[in-house]
Formats: C-alpha cells, structure tokens, sequence
C-alpha cells in the first residue's frame, strides 16, 4: 500500500455491509439513499458521514441527537456537530447510546 493510500473501512449493520475505499464520503442516516440506510428513530435522514483523509477515515456528525463511538480502546466519545478520527476497530450508534441492536461496526482491513 502506498503510504497515502488509506486502508479499507468496512461497517457492518444487522445484515447490511459496505466497504470504504478512499473513494468520496459516505452518508449514514434514515434517508432511503444513504450510502448505509439505518432504522432508528433516533437517527436523522443523513445523520453523519464518514471522510477519508489520506491515511485515516474521519466521521462527521451533523445530527441533534449526536453519535457514540467506541474505540478499540473501549472508550466511549459522543460527538454532536463535531469529528472524529475513526481508528482500530469498534462502534458507531447515531443518536442513542451503543447497544447490540443500535451498534454499526467499524473496523479497517
């Protein structure tokens, strides 16, 4: 891999799955064409998107619930109209705290 070139991100939600490349942002969110389309009512239409930058993945909230991530640390960050640095393994719940049914998958391949 060239040092600019990112890693894969895979997430994983229930049975739905997508790869990210480097390629463009992906959306997350209620609305029928998001890039991954989740059923919570406590999620937003296009609730946050996920951005590459260079080597690293960046997801964005856009949200007034907010979104919880859990790192491969198990730390838990919750962000409302902010970023973060998506690295290792772990877990993205939008607009309500991480649970079994609420939880997408993230991890880097």
């Amino acid at each position: 891999m060239d040092a600019h070139e990112a890693s894969q991100l895979v997430l994983d939600w229930h049975e739905r799955h997508l790869v990210l490349t480097g390629d463009g942002d992906v959306v997350l969110g209620t609305a029928s064409n998001a890039d991954l389309t989740v059923n919570d009512i406590h999620a937003s239409r296009a609730h946050a998107h996920i951005e590459c930058h260079k080597q690293f993945y960046v997801l964005v909230d856009h949200s007034t619930n907010g979104t919880f991530v859990q790192t491969e640390d198990e730390r838990v960050t919750f962000l409302r109209r902010g970023e973060l640095r998506l690295w290792g393994n772990g877990w993205i719940a939008l607009g309500e705290p991480l649970t079994a049914e609420t939880a997408i998958r993230f991890r880097h391949t």
